[in-house]
């Protein structure tokens, strides 16, 4: 809506203005923001949501169960935590069965999901990495940084840059080398 709004030159923020530009932005693009994505994909992303939170919810028990470690109190809770991790883990277990089905039984959810989250852990770490030993990609995460812009911007523009040299160097048919392509 931000960009719509520069685009049409105006720059003041008030409720009348921006009821009108909301109007002028529906009018000009009906179909935006009137479509539920399908009902196979809402069920998916619930699922991965609530597996998503599971996981973080084990996280934080076993956070504790280090905590309870360190201050000699593991042996009083020992039994509860372990029945809780233990279904937690069912639980994410059954939410990962579920979401196998799910992407299984839907059209294009079996072309389209599997690889992406896994593949942005991937290059994320790669960028990680990167930043701190190759000498180049170093260079320019240091740059960034001086620059003031936020850790998860300089490590995605590193990722991208990875990506960048990846593609060349298969499009040249090279390998990677210290000095790069």
């Amino acid at each position: 809506m931000k960009a719509f709004a520069q685009s049409r030159g105006t720059r003041a923020k008030t409720d009348r203005i921006d009821a009108e530009l909301i109007a002028r932005f529906f009018a000009f693009r009906p179909e935006a923001g009137r479509s539920l994505p399908a009902e196979k994909l809402r069920l998916l992303r619930a699922l991965t949501t609530k597996r998503a939170q599971l996981v973080e919810m084990r996280k934080r028990l076993l956070a504790q169960i280090r905590a309870h470690q360190k201050l000699g109190a593991a042996v009083m809770f020992e039994d509860v935590v372990t029945e809780l991790k233990q279904r937690i883990d069912s639980l994410i277990k059954e939410l990962e069965d579920r979401i196998t089905l799910a992407i299984a039984n839907g059209e294009h959810l079996s072309e389209t999901a599997g690889g992406r989250r896994a593949l942005r852990h991937v290059m994320f770490q790669a960028a990680l990495v990167a930043a701190h030993h190759n000498p180049s990609l170093k260079t320019f995460a240091d740059r960034l940084r001086k620059a003031a812009k936020p850790h998860k911007v300089i490590i995605t523009a590193v990722a991208r840059k990875l990506v960048t040299i990846a593609n060349a160097l298969c499009k040249n048919r090279q390998k990677w080398t210290a000095s790069g392509p």
